[in-house]
């Protein structure tokens, strides 16, 4: 099950145990080794990399797998991957299989195999949901121009789910009128569904129609003001998303089965995607509840569809090889940096929530602790 949270750091503890002097020295001794099936595949990568300025010549080591990881490393952290990791809890990998085997699992898929993998796949995958409640910020918008929140956050759903399945209010509407529908008059009444609507805040409810192309003429009409305050930063953060988005669209797995075909067999096994965020307008609120309820319906009859999947198909020419390669990797770019930049947002966001809770703590009626579905640091 998916949890909305923030990332949580567990302090780990080495215990060191005295060793017998006359055990031999293991340093120098690599802690893994790979097989040719997956040498192979990494050797074709790694040129592709290397001749691309991704990899470099110091990096090679004996392995063409680890040549290639030390190279996508560093490719990812120069591309703000410890910013994003900040907020987003997941990973970009390169597989050569969609399907995360155990080290038995992998050895029997080998001995079957013909031959070493053909295509390798660039997957984004996340952990947990990140908790975005933007019910604050939105007040804080709204103060700047009537229109700014829609157009901010139609700006900001739009390009968060470049890169991520998004879990909002448009989500929790569609199940909640599936469950109403389902419940006799009496239930209905008191039913957290039936607020899913009735709660949607009046300044995203009057413009809901509100164009991407408006939103960001909104949004750049403010931009240029000299005034200087965070709903400002948000609106400036907010149109550098939009803009490392340009000219990318979500790479859905689904979109490859008409170059792969045994992809359709593979997600037809898959149960539901994984939202990589959860934006509500306060923890535990009826948004959240919502979350719960379908959180704890999929992913129960198979593993989770992952949001993100590039093809990259080995043995062709070096310079056919080169570009499908270089698509990949400019997505990777796009994504990572796109982000660390929404991460700076979500934190933002995150402050001016928690500023909004500390100054109306004492009210009657507010909750302070969290529910299930808002604890930021739960994890999978």
């Amino acid at each position: 099950m998916l949890a909305a949270g923030r990332s949580s750091h567990a302090a780990a503890r080495v215990i060191g145990l005295p060793l017998a002097t006359s055990l031999p020295n293991i340093k120098g001794i690599r802690w893994r080794f790979c097989s040719r099936w997956d040498e192979q595949p990494a050797a074709h990568l790694a040129k592709s990399l290397l001749r691309l300025g991704i990899c470099r010549a110091d990096d090679w080591s004996g392995s063409a797998v680890d040549f290639v990881e030390r190279g996508f490393r560093r490719f990812a952290r120069a591309n703000g991957a410890e910013q994003a990791l900040k907020v987003w809890s997941g990973e970009l990998r390169i597989a050569d299989d969609l399907l995360q085997l155990s080290e038995v699992e992998r050895n029997q898929q080998n001995a079957d195999a013909e031959g070493p993998a053909t295509t390798l796949y660039l997957v984004g995958e996340y952990h947990a949901a990140a908790s975005i409640p933007i019910s604050a910020t939105l007040l804080h918008l709204e103060k700047i121009d009537p229109r700014l929140p829609a157009a901010f956050y139609h700006v900001l759903v739009h390009n968060l789910g470049k890169w991520m399945r998004v879990y909002d209010y448009s989500d929790a509407v569609e199940q909640s009128e599936l469950w109403l529908s389902e419940l006799d008059e009496e239930d209905e009444g008191s039913s957290i569904y039936r607020r899913v609507k009735e709660n949607i805040p009046s300044c995203l409810a009057r413009h809901v129609r509100l164009s991407k192309s408006k939103a960001r003429k909104i949004l750049h009409d403010i931009a240029r003001s000299p005034q200087r305050s965070i709903s400002r930063q948000l609106v400036h953060l907010v149109l550098e998303l939009d803009e490392l988005g340009k000219g990318y669209d979500h790479a859905w797995a689904g979109k490859l089965v008409k170059d792969i075909p045994e992809i359709e067999d593979w997600l037809a096994g898959c149960d539901g995607c994984g939202p990589g965020c959860l934006i509500s307008w306060h923890e535990d609120d009826e948004i959240n509840g919502c979350f719960d309820e379908e959180m704890r319906c999929i992913g129960q009859e198979g593993p989770f569809e992952p949001p993100i999947v590039l093809a990259m198909k080995l043995g062709r020419s070096i310079k056919e090889g080169d570009a499908v390669v270089k698509k990949a990797m400019d997505h990777a770019s796009a994504m990572l940096r796109s982000l660390a930049t929404a991460a700076g947002i979500v934190q933002i966001i995150r402050e001016i929530d928690d500023e909004n809770i500390r100054q109306h703590r004492l009210q009657p009626g507010l909750q302070i602790e969290p529910g299930a579905a808002g604890v930021r640091d739960q994890q999978l």
